[in-house]
């Protein structure tokens, strides 16, 4: 069966209704990978004493004020260096969530059913080209920022003490150097579906997902936007439910558990988003290639 290309609004009914066939091989794949990230998330904070900081600053914030500002940098250093640690447990799980998902929905928009285990197996197969492709495009759009930032600052030194033209003129030039990293990470965007349907390589993925995009630009930014929204949207709502917890009880504990949940949650979350991402995907290739569904299996 050939795949057509789809207005704006019916991508996203498909994407909403693909996951609503899919929900279960999803939940599985978010539950595999998000667990251990929660569970080591966790044991990061307690190991290396993260959590008395956190301990201060919902106890004893008033004690904060007393202290140096030395103290609270070596206070605060370990709650650092635990949360650097957590967000790369959670963007490893994130990118194996990714894999899975791609091939869940693909596999649906090709009519046939996906179990857990075969998304997971596609994931844990692609995932070291999936953890290179993820790294070249993380320190290509990084270094553009970096390289943006310096240029950023030069105006600034040598100014000397701002006035309301130089904050002016640091805001659009703020705007003009970030502009390639944010129209670099849109153009890369499809590569990690390219690397589960079609099987490239990193570098043939993210050339593949330059191509696709590059003439659809607009549209894809505008339907990361509102993806992106609506994990924001759930992620406000889970914090809902995690903020109650956390003052329930010992507040050690409650803190503990509403993290682990919401880093539990985050899987479901990003497990949806992935999913919409490859609903947009096959969009893509519909619209640059005559496409059939037997060729996204």
């Amino acid at each position: 069966m050939q795949i057509v290309p789809r207005p704006f609004g019916q991508v996203l009914g498909d994407a909403m209704n693909a996951l609503a066939r899919t929900w279960k091989p999803l939940t599985s794949a978010a539950l595999w990978a998000f667990i251990p990230a929660g569970v080591g998330s966790l044991l990061i904070f307690r190991l290396s004493s993260a959590d008395e900081f956190l301990d201060v600053v919902f106890n004893d914030p008033g004690y904060l004020e007393t202290l140096p500002s030395e103290v609270i940098f070596d206070l605060s250093v370990p709650f650092l260096w635990a949360t650097i640690g957590a967000v790369i447990l959670q963007t490893l799980a994130s990118v194996f969530v990714y894999l899975a998902a791609h091939r869940v929905i693909a596999n649906d928009a090709a009519g046939l059913s996906t179990t857990g285990a075969e998304a997971r197996h596609v994931a844990i197969r692609r995932y070291g080209t999936g953890l290179l492709a993820g790294l070249i495009v993380l320190f290509a759009v990084a270094g553009i920022i970096l390289a943006g930032f310096v240029a950023w600052t030069i105006p600034f030194a040598i100014v000397g003490t701002p006035n309301a033209t130089s904050v002016l003129i640091a805001v659009l030039l703020a705007v003009v150097l970030l502009a390639p990293a944010f129209w670099l990470g849109v153009t890369l965007s499809m590569w990690s579906s390219v690397l589960v349907v079609e099987g490239q390589t990193a570098i043939a993925a993210l050339r593949r997902s330059f191509h696709l995009v590059r003439s659809r630009w607009w549209p894809t930014l505008g339907f990361l936007v509102l993806v992106g929204l609506l994990g924001t949207l759930a992620i406000q709502l889970i914090q809902l439910v995690a903020i109650p917890l956390s003052v329930v009880g010992h507040l050690g504990l409650g803190v503990s558990i509403a993290s682990f949940l919401g880093v539990v949650a985050q899987g479901f979350i990003v497990a949806g988003i992935a999913a919409m991402y490859t609903t947009w995907y096959i969009d893509l290739r519909a619209r640059a290639e005559t496409l059939a569904s037997d060729q996204l299996i």
